[in-house]
């Protein structure tokens, strides 16, 4: 059967990301105001719209139960008719207040499924079919889950959101650039450019960095998403959202959706209760177990039912272990020591004094790893874009000596790399998971994603450096932990 997507009115967003920017947060801050604040706050909810939605979409969570919530963003695509509408965004967030933080998961949206009266489509195509309601059947009908509410964000929302906070400091893993305005070079994807290295990133900047899909693969861009979602809401706390929970709520109002429920105290007070305890808690990435297009001729993402039943139970699964029989004694759990084995790594002194060439003399000692992951090379060198060397303005005004230097392992969207800056307290290392104390007494800041590491950092007397993996997070923890041990000065 084939069929073509109804044209849908355009909802405008590229990515979903502005919610837990401006709903999770603002939730935070009115749960602990009380219930005139929490009032007020529906009040601000209910000058935008809500969403319609089929009967029995979504469900009802008890008070102090986990819930689900199912974000979208509609697709404009680039050079296309401004009624061609798809989902270009399908997260799943799952707070639950016995958890270890909050879980987030990205379905791909060329994913094969069967829509209800369409058949065989990729999922994205839900949404131009039936908007927010089949979308989240379908969703339903593939993860085997309930879902407790629905927000649909567009682009106004993530712009004024991202720019209200104050933009984000974001660990950018490489160069992201394409140029449209050649004839016939780019192809349909949008114009970017931005630099590897730790920056800050606002509005219209921030969101082509997350919705950048150019030879990338969803997973990897679902991944960049996340990441984002990690470091904004590392910066943005509950604090300042106490401050300004109105004008987030608002923001919130005109460039968003949401479900009936989440205009009502009743339910908005169960969702302020789970947001409050996993607050300072991390989020984590659940990946999405997809088997990538095996070539041109075949568009779609599939996975395998056994791992996706997997995949599932690490977001909704059971949050405490299974009571032990009675009489029998419980054995303290030993802290777990991330990185403990052999590392996969190999020497290579030649490519870092390569790097070094290029980063002599910046103002900062260099320290580069005599070790990298095995299989992967450097990028570069090529002056201005690998390594990069560049000045950073940190909040108070004063400018600080930064240098990024790029590795890959062929994969697609594969990079990590090496960071270092005189900025000796940047956001990103100020809120470590554990710390490790290695052989020299290099104290190392590890900062967990899950089960695996997203960065290794350490400070000196003259800066602060740190090992980013992967966005997929392909580098095991003991491989990161290598790495940032070897760190060496190269160049001065």
């Amino acid at each position: 059967m084939s069929l073509t997507a109804p044209k849908r009115p355009r909802n405008g967003l590229k990515t979903a990301l502005a919610v837990l920017s401006v709903i999770g947060l603002t939730a935070a801050a009115t749960s602990t105001a009380g219930l005139l604040e929490v009032q007020q706050f529906v009040d601000d909810l209910n000058t935008g719209e809500k969403l319609n939605l089929a009967p029995g979409v979504i469900s009802s969570a008890d008070v102090g139960k986990p819930q689900t919530i199912l974000l979208l963003g509609s697709d404009h695509r680039f050079r296309t008719g401004k009624t061609d509408a798809r989902s270009d965004t399908i997260m799943i967030v799952r707070l639950d207040a016995d958890a270890a933080g909050t879980r987030i998961m990205n379905i791909p949206r060329d994913l094969k499924v069967t829509i209800p009266k369409y058949g065989t489509q990729k999922i994205n195509a839900s949404y131009a079919y039936g908007g927010p309601s089949l979308t989240a059947q379908v969703v339903k009908d593939l993860l085997g889950i309930p879902i407790n509410h629905i927000v649909n964000v567009n682009f106004g929302g993530f712009h004024k959101a991202v720019d209200y906070i104050g933009c984000v400091w974001t660990d950018i893993d490489r160069r992201y650039f394409n140029d449209n305005s050649t004839a016939g070079s780019g192809g349909g994807y949008a114009k970017i450019n931005i630099a590897a290295g730790y920056q800050k990133l606002c509005g219209s900047q921030s969101l082509d960095y997350v919705r950048f899909r150019h030879m990338d693969s969803d997973i990897v861009r679902g991944a960049r998403q996340q990441d984002f979602i990690r470091q904004a809401r590392q910066q943005y706390g509950a604090q300042s959202a106490m401050s300004n929970r109105h004008e987030l709520a608002k923001i919130f109002s005109k460039y968003a959706q949401s479900d009936s429920q989440l205009h009502s105290v009743d339910a908005l007070l169960k969702l302020l209760g789970l947001v409050a305890f996993s607050g300072q808690k991390p989020v984590i990435s659940v990946p999405f177990p997809a088997i990538l297009p095996s070539g041109p001729s075949n568009p779609y993402v599939t996975v395998n039912p056994a791992e996706l039943r997997q995949a599932v139970h690490q977001l909704v699964g059971p949050s405490r272990p299974a009571s032990k029989p009675a009489g029998s004694q419980a054995k303290k759990a030993k802290p777990r020591v991330t990185g403990v084995g052999k590392a996969n790594v190999v020497a290579n002194k030649e490519g870092a004094r390569a790097q070094a060439a290029l980063l002599r003399g910046i103002g900062m000692p260099v320290l580069l790893p005599k070790v990298v992951a095995s299989g992967s090379r450097y990028m570069g060198p090529q002056a201005g874009k690998y390594p990069r060397a560049y000045l950073l303005r940190s909040p108070d005004g004063k400018k600080h000596v930064a240098y990024r230097v790029v590795l890959t392992t062929n994969g697609s969207g594969q990079f990590y790399g090496v960071q270092g800056t005189t900025w000796q307290d940047p956001p990103l290392l100020s809120q470590p998971t554990a710390e490790k104390t290695i052989k020299g007494g290099r104290k190392l800041l590890l900062f967990g994603d899950g089960k695996r590491l997203r960065f290794v950092g350490f400070k000196t007397k003259s800066g602060s450096y740190w090992v980013s993996n992967t966005l997929t997070e392909d580098l095991p923890s003991r491989t990161m932990i290598a790495i940032a041990a070897s760190l060496v000065p190269f160049a001065r």
